[in-house]
């Protein structure tokens, strides 16, 4: 409110993505990586181990509308719109959401018969070296995405840069940590 720059000091990835506009990634003293915080946020390969379960986007949103006969909340972004749980907030507000990459699933097709209620058409844009099991694919959904999907299932669909896809998210993955609070002047 004061437009007065703060310092924050926390290994609470859900703090970072609520309050951040840029991050700076210490490890051993050392910086590691620095930028926005949309960019660092998706990159799994800073966490303490890669792949680590809170990586993810950080996209901005503004509160389309409620539909309370269900206790949800319509949100608009530049992905589309997301249902998510009730939200305390009046039409109109700007938030900022993570989408955890752990929570996006992908299909080559518009899935139908599926109780998810979130499903973003979209490009692969790059696909991530990965370690273990897992890789990360980078989605331009008109914001960027990333999920964490297997090496196997990336073989299986023949995942590759340029392929049309779509990201698919449950809306009960978006928790109140994943829901930060209203931003003011945000979208």
């Amino acid at each position: 409110e004061g437009d007065v720059p703060m310092v924050l000091v926390s290994h609470s990835v859900a703090e970072i993505a609520r309050l951040a506009t840029s991050i700076v990634v210490l490890s051993n003293g050392r910086v590691t990586a620095s930028g926005a915080a949309s960019a660092i946020l998706r990159d799994t390969g800073l966490f303490l181990q890669p792949g680590a379960s809170e990586a993810g986007a950080l996209i901005e949103a503004r509160v389309l509308r409620h539909e309370d006969a269900f206790s949800l909340t319509i949100l608009e972004t530049r992905a589309g719109t997301l249902t998510v749980p009730r939200l305390d907030e009046a039409p109109g507000t700007g938030l900022r959401v993570r989408l955890r990459a752990r929570d996006i699933i992908l299909s080559l097709t518009r899935p139908e018969g599926l109780s998810a209620l979130n499903v973003l058409p979209g490009t692969i844009m790059s696909i991530g070296e990965g370690q273990g099991a897992s890789l990360d694919v980078a989605l331009d959904c008109g914001d960027g995405l990333v999920a964490s999907v297997t090496r196997k299932s990336a073989q299986e669909l023949g995942l590759r840069p340029g392929l049309q896809v779509h990201a698919i998210i449950k809306s009960i993955a978006f928790d109140r940590e994943a829901l930060g609070g209203a931003v003011p002047g945000h979208m």
